[in-house]
């Protein structure tokens, strides 16, 4: 199982450029779709991000926050029980992405809210 997020955003981000530890993800690409993988140092979680089909659109609730996303991109951190470096891995990886586009709408497992541009 995985805590899957999605995140809306008003650009398209440069992956795996744009985010953090940018030269440790691997590329891996089906028929179809590019992922980016972000290995746990000891093996035992990982962090997969997507970006989802120019088809796929923002939810209502999404566009409620910010009328203006377009772009969407899933974040996978497996296991659900992954420890605190990979849930920080997350929360920096959404950060980034965030960082690069003004801000993001969130839709997590626990709502939707949205953040805003940190160390800028």
């Amino acid at each position: 199982m995985s805590m899957d997020i999605a995140i809306w955003v008003t650009c398209i981000a440069t992956l795996p450029g744009d985010l953090p530890k940018s030269n440790e993800w691997n590329v891996e690409t089906w028929e179809d779709s590019t992922s980016y993988v972000y290995p746990s140092p000891n093996m035992d979680w990982q962090l997969i991000v997507e970006k989802l089909n120019a088809l796929e659109k923002p939810t209502s609730k999404a566009l409620k926050l910010n009328s203006d996303v377009k772009y969407g991109y899933v974040f996978s951190l497996e296991p659900i029980g992954a420890d605190d470096t990979g849930y920080k891995m997350l929360e920096e990886s959404i950060q980034s992405i965030a960082n690069k586009c003004g801000g993001a709408v969130i839709e997590a497992p626990t709502g939707i809210s949205k953040i805003d541009v940190q160390g800028s």
